[in-house]
C-alpha cells in the first residue's frame, strides 16, 4: 500500500500572548483558525498561527517584546518572540463589515533570543572595553555550552545583556573534554561548533517552565530499539542517504612564529580509513591548547559522516511527544535488508486546524538540513573554518 502523507489526529491546542516577563496579556486563544510549528534540533524552532483580529489580540501582539506560547494537550510545546506582529486579511465578502477579518502571527521560540547574542572575549567587560583577544574555556559540552550561554545571555551577562527571566536548566551530567575559542560570534554559532566537537550528539534548547525560560543542554535518548522507521511500516516518505568518507584523518597544525621555529602538532588517528593529511593554520593560536582544539575542530568537519535526510510519519505506537521527541535517537531503514542506519530525530513538523487536527511529520538526520540546501551548508562551513582562524566574519541565517 502506497504512502501518501501522515494522517491527521486530534489534539488539543491553546495560544497565549505573554510580554517579556512572561506575564499574560491575552484572553487564552481557542478561536485560532490554523497553526503550524517546526520544532529544529540545535536550531531556532518557529511556527505561525491565524486567528480573528480582534482588538484585544491584535494590541496584545502588536506590543514590542511580545511572545507566543503555544499549549499542545495542556504542556507548552513552543515559547518565545513575535516576529511578524500580525498581517490583517479582511473583506467584506468573506468577513463581513461587522468581522474582524484574520490576523497572521509569526514567532520563534526563545532560543532565537540567544542566537541574537554574540560571544565577547570578555563577557564580563562592554564591548568597547575588551581587554583579552578570545574567549576561550576546556571541559565538557555541556559546561562550555552552559558558560557561554550565562554569560552572555544570562543570569552572569552585564545587565543591558541579560535576556529576562532566562536560567540555566539542572544539569545532565554530559561527558567528555572539547576546547572552545571565540571572538564576536553568535553564541548558537559556538553552541553547534562545541556540540560537533562532542560528535553532533550533544542538544541544547529553551523551554519554557512555569515563570522561567529554562537553558538546556540534553543527550539524545538511544530509542532505536523502539522506534523505526521503515517502507515495510508505511511511515517514511522520503528517503536521502548519502554515505562519505571522511576527508580528512590526519591534521598538521601550525602555530606561530616561522620556519623551524614554528610550532608543528599533528591530531588524530586514520583508524579504518586511510591517511588522509590536511594542514592547519593555526598562527592566530595563542597556545598549544588552542592550536590543538583548531586541529581537532578541522578533523571534526573532515570526518566520516552517513547523511541522512528522511520524511516520515506519525503512526500508532510511534507518535511525537508519546514515544519519541526532538533529538531522538531512531532507526531507519535506508535499504530493505541490510543493517539500519541510527540518526537523530532532526526536526518535527506540525499543522494543525480546528476542524481536521495535526498533522506531524518528522524529519530524521543531523544532516538533513544540509542535504535540503548544499550550498548554504558549504558557505556555512567555510565561515566556520576562517571564523576558526581569527578572522571576522558574518554568519548566514
Amino acid at each position: 500500500m502506497g504512502v501518501h502523507g501522515p494522517a491527521p489526529v486530534a489534539a488539543e491546542y491553546t495560544i497565549w500572548i505573554t510580554d517579556h516577563n512572561l506575564a499574560v496579556t491575552s484572553q487564552q486563544i481557542d478561536d485560532w483558525t490554523s497553526l503550524s510549528v517546526t520544532l529544529r534540533f540545535n536550531e531556532v524552532s518557529s511556527g505561525e498561527f491565524v486567528v480573528p483580529a480582534s482588538p484585544d489580540v491584535v494590541q496584545a501582539v502588536r506590543t514590542p517584546k511580545s511572545r507566543a506560547v503555544i499549549e499542545r494537550n495542556g504542556q507548552i510545546l513552543i515559547a518565545g518572540p513575535i516576529e511578524y506582529a500580525g498581517g490583517l486579511d479582511w473583506t467584506a465578502d468573506n468577513h463581513g463589515y461587522d468581522g474582524y477579518g484574520d490576523l497572521t502571527v509569526r514567532f520563534a521560540d526563545d532560543l532565537a533570543l540567544i542566537a541574537g547574542r554574540i560571544t565577547y572575549p570578555n563577557p564580563a567587560l562592554a564591548s568597547t572595553a575588551q581587554d583579552v583577544a578570545k574567549w576561550t574555556a576546556t571541559g565538557t559540552p555541556e559546561v562550555l555550552g552552559r558558560a557561554l550561554v550565562d554569560a552572555n545571555a544570562g543570569p552572569s551577562a552585564l545587565a543591558v545583556r541579560r535576556i529576562p527571566k532566562l536560567v540555566l536548566g539542572v544539569t545532565a551530567g554530559i561527558t567528555g573534554s572539547v576546547t572552545w575559542s571565540s571572538r564576536f560570534q553568535a553564541v548558537t554559532d559556538d553552541l553547534r561548533g562545541i556540540v560537533n566537537l562532542a560528535g553532533g550528539r550533544v542538544g541544547f534548547r529553551t523551554q519554557q517552565v512555569a515563570d522561567t525560560i529554562e537553558f538546556q543542554m540534553f543527550q539524545p535518548v538511544d530509542k532505536t530499539a523502539g522506534i523505526w522507521f521503515s517502507r515495510s511500516l508505511g511511515n517514511v516518505l522520503s528517503i536521502k542517504h548519502e554515505p562519505e568518507a571522511p576527508k580528512a584523518t590526519v591534521a598538521i597544525g601550525g602555530g606561530k612564529n616561522a620556519g623551524a621555529s614554528r610550532v608543528i602538532v599533528e591530531r588524530g588517528d586514520p583508524g579504518d580509513w586511510w591517511r588522509m593529511e590536511t594542514f592547519v593554520d593555526g598562527a592566530g593560536a595563542d597556545n598549544l591548547t588552542e592550536l590543538n582544539a583548531a586541529c581537532d575542530d578541522e578533523l571534526a568537519g573532515s570526518a566520516e559522516v552517513q547523511r541522512l535526510a528522511v520524511v516520515a510519519a506519525d503512526i500508532d505506537g510511534q507518535r511525537f511527544g508519546a514515544d519519541y521527541n526532538l533529538g531522538d535517537l531512531v532507526a531507519v531503514e535506508a535499504y530493505p535488508g541490510l543493517p539500519d542506519v541510527p540518526d537523530i530525530i532532526a526536526a518535527v513538523e506540525i499543522e494543525a486546524t480546528p476542524d481536521d487536527g495535526e498533522t506531524i511529520t518528522p524529519v530524521i538526520g543531523v544532516n538533513s538540513a544540509q542535504m535540503l540546501n548544499p550550498a548554504a551548508a558549504v558557505q556555512r562551513d567555510i565561515l566556520r573554518k576562517l571564523a576558526r582562524r581569527g578572522a571576522t566574519v558574518e554568519y548566514p541565517l
